[in-house]
């Protein structure tokens, strides 16, 4: 699976974390740790269910686990986008993608100070179309059933398009059916969604 190093949306702009498996220590990856170790100091509530943000307290534990990110993407089959708002340098959240072959698993989370702003549908189209079109034939998303926005979350995953399907094992976070919901898109079903758009453009 091949990933962009950038994705742009109608309101964001994500930035891959690292473009290649040779990343040096430099000061953009100082200053993005610094971004994102604020970002995790003013979501310490909603973050308390997601154990790879448990143990940032400073820049160093944040350079930490975005390195373990890198070790878990020198393979190829995951890779880390940054959240920022069109014309901004605050980071707002964080995709996370894990492949297995042609099949891709998508996590979305989103800083409390930006939920309702129409974020996480944004990055989700936009990863979504650079995924299907990079070859992708199946995006999974999955619900946490303990994420006190269970359902804000699975009305806006339903709302995209995706259907219920059966437990996939491809999760990162170690889970199994009694932990998340899953859903899913297939190619099929996003390019006859994208075909249907156009015709209905072409009839107005």
């Amino acid at each position: 699976m091949r990933f962009e190093s950038k994705i742009t949306g109608q309101l964001l702009d994500l930035q891959l974390d690292f473009k290649d498996t040779n990343v040096s220590e430099t000061d953009s990856d100082v200053k993005k740790a610094r971004v994102f170790v604020e970002m995790i100091k003013r979501n310490k509530t909603r973050l308390r269910v997601l154990s790879d943000f448990e143990k940032i307290k400073n820049v160093i534990q944040a350079k930490n686990v975005m390195n373990e990110w890198l070790d878990q993407a020198k393979n190829g089959d995951s890779a880390t986008y940054y959240m920022y708002p069109k014309g901004s340098d605050t980071c707002v959240g964080c995709v996370r993608l894990k492949t297995a072959g042609t099949m891709v698993e998508t996590g979305f989370w989103t800083a409390e100070e930006a939920t309702g702003k129409g974020y996480m549908q944004d990055a989700a189209k936009a990863v979504e179309k650079m995924l299907f079109e990079n070859g992708a034939t199946e995006i999974v998303r999955r619900v946490y059933l303990k994420n006190p926005c269970h359902d804000a979350v699975k009305h806006t995953i339903e709302k995209a398009g995706y259907v219920p399907c059966e437990f996939k094992g491809v999760s990162y976070k170690n889970g199994d059916e009694k932990v998340f919901e899953t859903f899913h898109k297939t190619a099929a079903m996003y390019y006859g969604y994208m075909k249907k758009q156009l015709n209905l453009s072409k009839g107005r």
